[in-house]
């Protein structure tokens, strides 16, 4: 059973949080609402008011521009992320991230801002936004702020918001056509499955600067130091030099999906995999 609650749809931001801060805690918003009813379900705790942002103008724009970087709206569909061609080529780790998510049809409604907003330590999009210097905009009823997004998750989820706070949208910083990025997701079966353990790489040919970001192996995705690349060392060499700070980095548990033996010991096969990719432009260097 899915509980019972009242539900509204708003017309604009500032209509919603006045909503949102009305009911105190007894409100939640609703972007595309494929983790929310999931959670409802589950824990069978219902809030006693549903506030539908999916309707809002603002939060549906996609905004992408090779200069300024990109805007893209919390309640714009994983799908439109996915298929979008200047996130493909500029953002790669974040357009692969999403298509990693649940089913097309499930893409279709669920959001980006749904999706950091539940805060779940396996969320796929955070290690993309995170090795992309992403940041989130929000708005409540003290006005809007900025927050970059490895402020964003503060614990099992669990964010930085303020009661009343919605993410409003998700900023990515103009790159360099040279830039790449990539994600890889490890995950019990084919097709739709939380993941055992997510990463995803962004490497700047220009300054030599590599970063790495690893999910679903502490209470919040976690983005490791910055390291510079040299194009002489041994891929073997540098993976090994990273998994050393990667372990200490990480706590992951055992759980359902997978032991945190096992997710320790996928640590270095991914980052092997990523690195190798991003390294190259055909994805091949060894």
């Amino acid at each position: 059973m899915i509980g019972t609650f009242e539900y509204v749809r708003v017309g604009s931001i500032k209509e919603g949080c006045e909503i949102l801060v009305a009911q105190d805690k007894r409100a939640v918003a609703l972007a595309g609402g494929t983790d929310l009813l999931v959670n409802i379900r589950n824990t069978g705790r219902s809030p006693d008011l549903l506030v539908d942002f999916k309707q809002v103008e603002q939060m549906n724009d996609l905004v992408t521009d090779s200069d300024a970087g990109v805007k893209i709206g919390a309640c714009v569909p994983l799908n439109v992320i996915a298929d979008n061609r200047p996130i493909n080529e500029r953002h790669g780790a974040l357009a692969q991230a999403a298509r990693s998510i649940g089913s097309y049809q499930v893409r279709n409604r669920a959001t980006l801002g749904g999706n950091i907003a539940n805060a779940s330590p396996a969320a796929d999009t955070a290690p993309a936004l995170l090795v992309l210097g992403a940041s989130v905009n929000v708005e409540g009823k003290d006005g809007s702020r900025e927050i970059p997004i490895d402020e964003l998750f503060t614990g099992v989820k669990k964010t930085s918001l303020k009661q009343g706070e919605v993410i409003t949208d998700i900023v990515l910083p103009s790159l360099g056509s040279q830039v790449r990025s990539a994600f890889i997701k490890k995950q019990r079966v084919r097709g739709h499955d939380l993941a055992i353990i997510n990463m995803a790489a962004c490497y700047s040919p220009d300054t030599g600067m590599l970063r790495v970001a690893i999910g679903s192996c502490a209470v919040t995705p976690i983005l490791l130091p910055e390291v510079a690349v040299s194009m002489d060392e041994p891929i073997d060499e540098l993976v090994k030099r990273l998994n050393v700070v990667a372990q200490d980095a990480i706590s992951p548990i055992d759980d359902i999906r997978a032991s945190a033996e096992y997710r320790r010991g996928l640590v270095p096969v991914l980052l092997h995999d990523l690195i190798r990719y991003v390294l190259s432009p055909g994805g091949g260097r060894r």
